[in-house]
């Protein structure tokens, strides 16, 4: 290829008319007329003159309209309050606020932390599935009440007779030892039935002597304490060493004890034992940081229980100023900390609709107050 060829194609792509390269290259003629024209194109030379002035006014980028790009509408139950809302219930702005700290407190808590007491040796809680002894367990109770001994197993023994000449019939084989018939028969073997079912010679056999003139001395049994919280007892606090050894299932179960307790409590409130006090409170509140974002409808329902004992114990010490002869001698758990509890399954997992009932229950306790003083 020539030198003159080359540049004369260089040429071709140097050569530039007025439009702007990104309208493309002009193919056809177009009308010289001046940029104010404003009259009705008279050919089409005048009419691809104002296309290409108006395509240069326009911008090179065109945004698409979003159709989703819209306000959210408020939903009957969501976290704003109906119009009619109760004065006395938390103000929206406060459990936003609320919300956000508790989100802050889930992460920090969640992370390792250093410098923290290894925990002591032996049992440090009891099992998740026993209730009446975490009860004892958080009242403060000392391990003899919520890690009593276990009874040990008690096998069944069968003593069997061996005779050389076996003249009687009405003996038999494998009765048991209780049998005054197999008492009376020097010379037996004695077996019995362990605990994997299976029937194994026993070596010995001892009995406890009887007193003079009584009873066989029974085993000793641990004596029965009241677990309920008192002056006395300083209930356990949630601290980093027990909460590192609580997982989501346990909380949960703890959780739906606590629903328990409270329900029991206002069953009878004036002479329950069961009083939820102010350290449960902040059990309560560790427990629940312990939960995930998402749980089962049947974990739900649970936490949707406590709110609602939460809110019924509001009802009660607002209606009673809290005083009975039970709950006076502990720290019970004050109105702040359920509404924390209630804030914290309405405002975390979206469970609003708790708040019409509360809203409910608050003028429910006005209306009675209203019509005492009439």
């Amino acid at each position: 290829m020539s030198a003159s060829h080359l540049k004369r194609k260089r040429d071709d792509f140097d050569d530039s008319d007025d439009d702007e390269v990104s309208l493309g290259r002009q193919v056809l003629p177009v009308a010289n007329l001046p940029q104010d024209f404003a009259g009705e194109p008279e050919d089409g030379l005048q009419y691809l003159f104002t296309v290409r002035r108006d395509a240069r006014q326009r911008p090179h980028i065109t945004r698409v309209h979003n159709p989703y790009d819209k306000p959210d509408p408020i939903i009957p139950g969501s976290s704003c309050p109906p119009a009619a809302a109760h004065p006395s219930l938390p103000s929206l702005k406060w459990r936003q606020q609320y919300a956000s700290q508790f989100r802050n407190f889930c992460k920090n808590a969640s992370q390792s932390t250093i410098h923290v007491t290894a925990a002591p040796p032996g049992k440090l809680m009891p099992h998740r599935k026993e209730r009446d002894h975490w009860w004892a367990f958080l009242a403060g109770k000392p391990e003899s009440d919520w890690n009593p001994p276990k009874k040990p197993k008690q096998n069944r023994t069968y003593t069997q007779t061996t005779r050389a000449f076996a003249d009687d019939p009405g003996v038999a084989y494998g009765t048991p030892s209780s049998s005054k018939q197999d008492e009376d028969i020097p010379g037996g073997e004695t077996w019995r039935i362990n605990e994997d079912g299976e029937v194994e010679l026993a070596q010995t056999l001892e009995y406890s002597e009887e007193p003079a003139g009584g009873d066989p001395t029974p085993p000793p049994v641990a004596p029965k304490t009241d677990a309920t919280p008192n002056e006395g007892s300083k209930g356990r606090e949630p601290t980093p060493i027990l909460l590192r050894h609580i997982d989501e299932r346990t909380a949960l179960h703890l959780l739906m004890y606590f629903a328990h307790w409270m329900n029991l409590y206002l069953e009878e409130p004036e002479t329950s034992t069961m009083i939820p006090t102010e350290s449960h409170a902040r059990w309560i509140f560790a427990l629940l940081s312990r939960v995930e974002d998402h749980v089962s409808a049947d974990d739900m329902s649970h936490l949707r229980s406590l709110a609602r004992a939460c809110i019924s114990l509001i009802k009660v010490r607002l209606s009673t100023s809290g005083t009975s002869p039970s709950s006076s001698k502990v720290d019970m758990m004050s109105t702040t900390s359920c509404w924390m509890t209630i804030t914290t399954i309405a405002e975390l997992w979206a469970q609003r609709d708790l708040w019409v009932d509360a809203g409910e229950m608050l003028q429910s306790v006005s209306t009675a107050e209203a019509g005492a003083t009439d």
